[in-house]
């Protein structure tokens, strides 16, 4: 089994036979001639070798360079957080959306690597099956579903991020196949891969694994069906991703359940792998995840760093006083310039008293793991599918999904605070589900995508953008800011210099587009 311990131990695609490159220094594979990594018939000879091979793409998605783009791609540039302590260049730039294509986070690498370790599984495994007799077709089909949907999560940050991009199936470990990819449709990708999605949803993943840990942080059925829902409400088919929210709601094996309240920060932030987790990448003091530590806090990484830090949440009534997910997100009463983040870093220990207090809180050094998706997602997911969809009974059935993550923030309330009467029409309804997002998964590497998938759907970006985004460049030139996100091609990030000089068919975000970007030497 893929544990949590072999995680850190064996990385297939760096063992035996040839010459292969560490998952923290290997440069693009867009980029260089194939090493012959993963392809030797020394290596895939048996099960156990498919599954290293696959436990190595998991692997690569704890590596510091994705973690780091898990959070900027999706937080940093959104209305959530302003920059902390010294938080460098290109950190720097992404804040105050001064982004051009030589920014080191748009170097897409660390997640096309991970596709390409999710192709080399796929493309061997079959192999092994035929000469290994006790590797079992539905163990195949397992592995297959778990890199389908890692390769399928990958694509979908990356069309999220930089909308068209290179899109392939196949593996590169030798020369015999071109490294000259074209762009395709960031929207036909995710259809491309929905419908492979599609033909394995029903009986390839597994349900549940023998440990907790793998059963969070390995892809199970309801994971696969999770990520299908947010592709689907990505591209607006609305009645697909209310059916896959469905699924992960219904009973059965690898129940979901909502932690309590007086509990909740502790087990789903401090403790991990809670009732109600569906996938989270899993961290332990052997492969540590510096990188929130450094982006959110003081202690536990590389450097003693705090790189971001929140906006005045009061200043925008996000939060009413009696929601206690603001105490567990950001730290309040404090002398700093800024104000620290304190999800994922600090959390609350269980109390049966109602008050919240500072002196509640712990730190969380290391070890906590990221939290991918949980079953709020869900629950909020398909509330805002019933919305756009607005048809007879969708409002109230929106408004009862929202009303589990609300209830349960404040619970000085009791349960059944929220009333149809206030939000009675689809526009209200659609901004208390937008707004519930944003306060459910504060931090968490969700904002920037729920606003790009608000603009995408309504055509609204001078409004959105006004309304949201401009929030966080308060102490810059509001006409500058404005200038650099007048468009939809402007929330996308830049294709990478270096990409375009070693990719001759790669065409660079129009917005971008200077002589330099398109110089390819």
């Amino acid at each position: 089994m893929i544990t949590k311990k072999i995680y850190h131990i064996l990385i297939a695609l760096m063992i035996g036979g040839g010459s292969i490159c560490t998952l923290t220094s290997c440069e693009d594979w867009f980029n260089l001639k194939p090493q012959t990594e993963l392809v030797g018939e020394d290596f895939w000879q048996s099960k156990q070798d498919v599954e290293s091979a696959l436990a190595a793409c998991y692997r690569a998605l704890l590596e510091p360079e994705a973690m780091e783009r898990l959070i900027v791609w999706g937080e940093v540039r959104s209305d959530n957080v302003l920059a902390g302590m010294n938080p460098g260049g290109d950190l720097s730039y992404m804040l105050s959306a001064n982004i051009d294509a030589s920014n080191g986070y748009t170097q897409w690498s660390p997640l096309y690597r991970v596709i390409n370790y999710c192709n080399t599984v796929l493309e061997n495994a079959p192999k092994v099956q035929q000469q290994d007799p006790n590797f079992k077709t539905g163990e195949l089909r397992a592995y297959e579903a778990e890199a389908m949907t890692l390769r399928a999560l990958c694509y979908f940050y990356l069309v999220r991020t930089f909308g068209d991009v290179p899109f392939t199936t196949q593996a590169y470990s030798d020369d015999t196949r071109p490294f000259q990819l074209a762009q395709t449709d960031g929207d036909t990708i995710l259809r491309k891969l929905l419908a492979e999605l599609e033909t394995i949803k029903d009986n390839y993943a597994k349900a549940v694994y023998s440990t907790t840990s793998d059963t969070k942080g390995r892809v199970t059925q309801k994971a696969l069906w999770t990520l299908m829902a947010d592709m689907y409400l990505w591209l607006g088919d609305y009645d697909q991703c209310i059916a896959m929210c469905d699924r992960v709601l219904q009973p059965g094996l690898n129940p979901l359940f909502l932690e309590p309240s007086a509990r909740y920060n502790q087990q789903v932030f401090g403790i991990g792998n809670s009732s109600e987790s569906i996938f989270e990448l899993q961290f332990d003091n052997y492969v540590p995840n510096y990188v929130v530590c450094e982006m959110y806090g003081t202690e536990g990484g590389r450097t003693s760093a705090n790189y971001l830090s929140s906006l005045d949440f009061k200043k925008y009534n996000l939060f009413e006083n009696s929601d206690v997910r603001q105490y567990d997100a950001l730290w309040s009463n404090t002398s700093a310039a800024f104000i620290p983040i304190k999800k994922y870093v600090a959390y609350r220990k269980e109390s049966t008293s109602a008050q919240v207090l500072q002196s509640d809180y712990v730190t969380n050094q290391n070890t906590q793991n990221w939290i991918v998706y949980r079953l709020s997602d869900v629950y909020l997911m398909k509330a805002e599918a019933l919305v756009e969809r607005n048809a007879a009974g969708d409002l109230e059935a929106a408004l009862a999904l929202v009303s589990y993550s609300y209830d349960r923030a404040n619970p000085s309330k009791g349960s059944g605070t929220l009333q149809l009467s206030r939000y009675n029409s689809q526009e209200l309804m659609r901004d208390l589900v937008f707004d519930e997002r944003q306060r459910e998964f504060l931090f968490e590497g969700k904002r920037y995508f729920d606003i790009l998938r608000r603009i995408r759907r309504t055509g609204d970006l001078n409004n959105v953008v006004s309304t949201y985004l401009l929030r966080k460049y308060e102490s810059q030139d509001q006409a500058t800011v404005l200038t650099r996100l007048n468009t939809l091609n402007a929330l996308y990030l830049p294709i990478h210099r270096d990409e375009l000089k070693v990719n001759k068919l790669l065409k660079q975000n129009p917005f971008y587009a200077t002589s330099s970007d398109i110089e390819k030497n």
